[in-house]
């Protein structure tokens, strides 16, 4: 079976029936990830990624019983940026700010951040770093000292210059001073309210 047949079986599943585990252990293996991934990238079919990306998320859920909780959390973060992902590809700017803010309410988990990185004067990224209680945000530190280490923030600090710079776009467009011609919405693409939907229900609520 070859990559585009698997992702073809992958989404001829009803959306409620999940992958079982041998299905979503082979998709989920690097090589058949990075394959997979290709594909849709190669045939700009942003959609099918799209939809894939939410399938993984709900079978990963589906079988976290069996996975590490590191490999969890991994995929997790992991399955949230390949949705982001095609949503911006996809030039579909304003489903990805919708499902960047529904991503950012219902999700928790974290990456370690190096002390180089987390010199909080920006209170954008103070507001993700994590707190020893759990909680996200902490006062700005004055005259750019950093944050004490082990250090901890939310994963989507790794993709907020993108959002920034979508919002910048969106804005400039919306004021006539972005002339571009974004790719059409598919016919069968799932709409924003459909997108937050799906991320609320798979989600983990915020603490």
């Amino acid at each position: 079976m070859n990559i585009q047949d698997w992702l073809t079986q992958l989404l001829a599943r009803p959306a409620a029936d999940s992958l079982d585990w041998e299905g979503y252990s082979v998709t989920m293996e690097a090589a058949t990830w990075k394959a997979l991934w290709r594909q849709i990238d190669a045939t700009q079919a942003y959609d099918d990624g799209l939809e894939a990306g939410f399938r993984l998320l709900q079978a990963t859920h589906r079988h976290r019983s069996q996975l590490r909780s590191k490999d969890y959390h991994a995929r997790q973060v992991l399955l949230y940026g390949s949705i982001l992902s095609m949503l911006d590809k996809a030039d579909r700017w304003e489903a990805y700010l919708a499902a960047w803010e529904m991503i950012r309410t219902h999700t928790r988990h974290c990456v370690p951040a190096k002390r180089h990185t987390l010199r909080v004067t920006d209170p954008l990224v103070a507001a993700f770093v994590q707190r020893a209680d759990g909680g996200f945000g902490v006062p700005l530190l004055e005259n750019g000292m950093s944050l004490p280490e082990p250090s901890a923030v939310h994963f989507l600090v790794r993709h907020l210059r993108r959002k920034m710079l979508i919002e910048r776009k969106l804005e400039q467009e919306r004021t006539g001073r972005l002339m571009v011609d974004r790719r059409p919405v598919g016919r069968n693409a799932l709409t924003v309210e459909a997108i937050q939907a799906r991320l609320a229900q798979l989600g983990q609520p915020a603490l």
